[in-house]
């Protein structure tokens, strides 16, 4: 198919007169005769033309190059008559012998001045690929000759070949090799004569991975940074880029020896830390949402490509550690003090105490010495509870202040986040340190015990633990803990208390002796089931003796009875 040549202009009559042959035939038409009809009608299966001197002829849907929908009334087509109905006058022409024979001039032409064809990729076979050539001729191209990305892109694409080999037959098709290499490393040669460092380059986005994206300019891939993508520090890529989009990006790095080329996306944007010292001066507040929380202190993100840092120190006036998603959560909104900025080095230093104050600053006014106030218990330690007084503010209460009788395990009598009364022992505003204690909110049991209770003094109290040497027991009126040792627990010998005894037994005992120096904080009790049971003994002896008329006195029938 071709152009109208009406406006055509000859230097000589010669050449109007085979431009003429070409196009209309004087005379009957003859089968072989090469001529240019214009195309009348089309048909489903065939296309009606205009063969000269108003004679008609058809040229059928397999003798066309092209597909059918490409043609349209008006058309000009080179072709050659193949039938002819002398009785009916039909007279049937083919555009593809006409193309074939030409396409080989072209090609032998091509092969010997070593020019470029075109051709489209048709198919893939064994060891390369089909491509038709002008539509009519098909050659081979051999994979390795290919220089192929993606096969799937370059399926009915239209490329520009060189002719590797080229045999014709006197029967059948030719031999045609074709081959893509040399021109794909010219392009190559080509691109990175000039493209330089800075360059603005278009491309495509081949793909898309973890650590960043493939763009596709001409005949190279490039890649782009996660790092390049955006001034932020932790982006999606998906939220910027698609796998088939063309962008424009600018040439970071480029290695023409190793075919490689570096490019960016964040380079064609405004540097938002250029002003950042005015942006966000040392001292100013400024309000940002919490980004991402580690373990050593959280990020705040102001705007696009704008994080800092509040480091766990800036968090709390107090050392202690603190899980700090109890404190912040991601997505939540912040406002924190900036402490400083660095351009170079792309880093905000931020605090979030600073915007509360310090709270140590009136401590001394705010709490006294021996007063008592609510607290909550934060942490357990094995040798103590840490409790807070208020945000920022927090006390130590070891284990000896936390009550007056022996604890051995902390964690099985409070929990974290327990509400508690403590009274405050000392504060050091230096060290900001403040000593509490919940034993001494009450008043010390152990003063009203020794005051009432003497050697010998009847007792009860419940079973609290076993140990290997006696019993732990609570005493029930004074809250106090006693020790019964093995020994005082019957007049009969035992081996283990355990054998005898179990946790929550009630017992009656007597005191056999006491030890009170809260000075040395020396606060003990032995009692004894043993003696109870003998002074019991004793005194129904003394009753029953007393009740006798006999001339013993009852002290020698007591020093008798002793003796047995």
């Amino acid at each position: 198919m071709v152009e109208g040549n009406e406006n055509k202009e000859f230097q000589t009559m010669e050449e109007a007169l085979e431009d003429f042959g070409s196009e209309h035939f004087i005379g009957e038409p003859k089968r072989g005769l090469p001529l240019q009809v214009t195309v009348l009608e089309i048909h489903p299966t065939e296309i009606l033309v205009e063969v000269g001197a108003k004679s008609e002829g058809i040229i059928p849907l397999e003798e066309l190059v092209y597909p059918i929908a490409r043609y349209k009334a008006g058309d000009k087509i080179d072709c050659i008559i193949t039938y002819q109905n002398e009785e009916e006058g039909n007279i049937v022409l083919s555009e593809r012998k006409r193309a074939y024979r030409k396409a080989l001039e072209t090609v032998s032409e091509a092969f010997k001045t070593q020019n470029t064809i075109k051709g489209v990729v048709q198919s893939k076979n064994r060891g390369g690929y089909t491509v038709r050539i002008f539509g009519v001729l098909d050659a081979f191209l051999p994979a390795g000759q290919a220089m192929f990305k993606r096969e799937a892109d370059n399926m009915g694409k239209e490329l520009d070949f060189e002719i590797l080999d080229y045999k014709p037959r006197r029967r059948g098709v030719p031999n045609i090799v074709i081959s893509r290499r040399k021109l794909f490393e010219t392009e190559i040669e080509e691109f990175f004569n000039q493209t330089v460092e800075g360059s603005l380059v278009t491309g495509k986005v081949e793909s898309i991975t973890d650590f960043g994206a493939f763009i596709e300019i001409g005949p190279v891939v490039g890649l782009i940074p996660k790092s390049e993508i955006s001034y932020e520090k932790d982006v999606d890529i998906h939220q910027f880029l698609e796998v088939g989009k063309r962008i424009e990006t600018k040439v970071l790095k480029i290695s023409p020896k190793r075919e490689k080329i570096t490019l960016s996306l964040k380079a064609l944007q405004n540097d938002p830390w250029e002003n950042i010292e005015e942006k966000y001066p040392a001292g100013a507040m400024a309000t940002g949402k919490v980004a991402k929380i580690l373990p050593f202190g959280f990020v705040v993100r102001f705007e696009e490509g704008i994080e800092g840092l509040v480091h766990s120190s800036e968090v709390f006036w107090t050392k202690r550690r603190i899980d700090l998603r109890s404190i912040v959560e991601e997505g939540e909104e912040v406002e924190v003090e900036v402490l400083s900025a660095n351009r170079e080095k792309r880093k905000l230093n931020l605090s979030l105490k600073r915007v509360k104050g310090n709270p140590w600053e009136n401590i001394v006014e705010k709490y006294v010495v021996n007063q008592v106030y609510d607290a909550k218990i934060v942490k357990i330690l094995p040798n103590g509870l840490i409790a807070e007084l208020e945000e920022g503010i927090s006390g130590f209460v070891h284990i000896t202040e936390i009550s007056w009788n022996f604890l051995e395990n902390i964690e099985e009598s409070f929990t974290v986040g327990q509400p508690i009364s403590v009274k405050i022992l000392d504060i050091n505003v230096e060290q900001q340190r403040i000593k509490l204690s919940l034993r001494k909110v009450q008043s010390d049991p152990w003063e009203t015990a020794v005051r009432e209770l003497k050697k010998g003094s009847p007792i009860t109290g419940q079973v609290v633990k076993l140990t290997n040497t006696g019993a732990i027991v609570l005493l029930d009126a004074y809250h106090i803990e006693a020790f019964l040792p093995v020994s005082q627990i019957s007049s009969e010998r035992i081996e283990k208390p355990s054998d005898v005894l179990k946790v929550g037994d009630q017992l009656e005992a007597v005191v056999v002796r006491t030890v009170f120096e809260p000075e040395k904080e020396r606060r003990s009790m032995v009692i004894s089931v043993k003696q109870k049971a003998i002074d019991q003994e004793r005194a129904e002896l003394r009753e029953y003796m007393q009740n006798q008329s006999s001339e013993t006195t009852m002290e020698e029938k007591v020093k008798q009875k002793d003796r047995e």
